[in-house]
């Protein structure tokens, strides 16, 4: 078992993640700017939006180290070692948000707890959370998926696993693919169902389009960072027995079978099939 209490251990090694502003350089809280003037050394994604965000806030240059996606595993371990020999306090920032939400990070926090060095984190900007707050969607209860696959059979074997979920689902998306994987969402979740593009949040041209995913595929094209969210399945209000009845008629009526009848009701309200081929019996004798 990990115990991880960074704050009772004030004069012994640190690595601190902390969250950047995802757009407008103001949304950066004074903690992060304090623990970044005082801290010994900084990693981050990419030194070059680092440096930028440090010279916004005249913060003294000290040594920046790049830890990115693809060098995080090789590089972390010697980094957590030398916080450790030398007692340094280390800030990790990634270029934009949160650290080890869909950017790195991840890697090197499970580093540093075998070393046992303490990890701490200061809070800040998400973008999944600010589109969700500004989408009008069901916030109560979600999902974040982060970025789809680039392929399309695996993009639609994922949605197809969640299509039936009652959590409204967050996605990262580049603008570049947002029409086609609008089009496969239309496909497998359907017409009618209700979703939102947000994108440059914090930014002078922040947008918010709100729709049916029949009425976002017509969005011919976006620039900026985008955040897709899909409305959950709503749950379906139980058919009380008349309008089940109702129901089974109409079908009689149309010249469907009791099996072809019994199995499109059930599935189109999840009832047992069982349930609506008795009553339909019971309705024809």
């Amino acid at each position: 078992m990990i115990i991880n209490n960074p704050y009772l251990k004030k004069d012994k090694p640190l690595i601190t993640l902390v969250s950047t502003p995802i757009g407008n350089l103001e949304d950066i809280t004074i903690r992060a700017l304090n623990y970044l003037k005082s801290c010994d050394i900084i990693a981050c994604e990419d030194t070059r939006v680092t440096m930028k965000l440090l010279k916004h806030y005249n913060i003294e240059s000290k040594p920046l180290v790049s830890l990115y996606a693809q060098t995080e595993r090789k590089n972390c371990i010697a980094l957590i070692e030398k916080v450790k020999k030398d007692n340094l306090k280390l800030a990790y920032c990634s270029d934009a948000g949160m650290p080890c939400i869909s950017d790195p990070g991840n890697i090197l926090v499970s580093e540093a707890y075998k070393a046992g060095v303490s990890v701490s984190i200061i809070p800040g900007p998400s973008a999944s959370l600010s589109a969700l707050a500004i989408s009008g969607l069901n916030s109560a209860d979600f999902a974040f998926y982060g970025f789809l696959p680039t392929k399309s059979g695996a993009i639609k074997e994922m949605l197809n696993k969640i299509k039936d979920d009652s959590k409204t689902a967050i996605f990262y998306e580049s603008p570049k693919r947002i029409s086609k994987t609008i089009s496969y969402m239309k496909e497998i979740y359907g017409k009618d169902r209700k979703a939102a593009i947000v994108r440059e949040i914090t930014k002078l041209y922040e947008e918010s389009l709100i729709g049916t995913l029949e009425e976002l595929e017509k969005i011919e094209e976006l620039k900026g960072e985008c955040v897709i969210l899909v409305e959950g399945v709503l749950e379906k209000k139980q058919l009380s027995e008349a309008e089940l009845i109702e129901l089974i008629r109409e079908e009689l009526k149309n010249g469907s079978s009791v099996k072809d009848l019994s199995k499109k009701i059930a599935e189109q309200e999840n009832i047992k099939k069982s349930d609506v081929y008795k009553l339909a019996l019971s309705l024809i004798n």
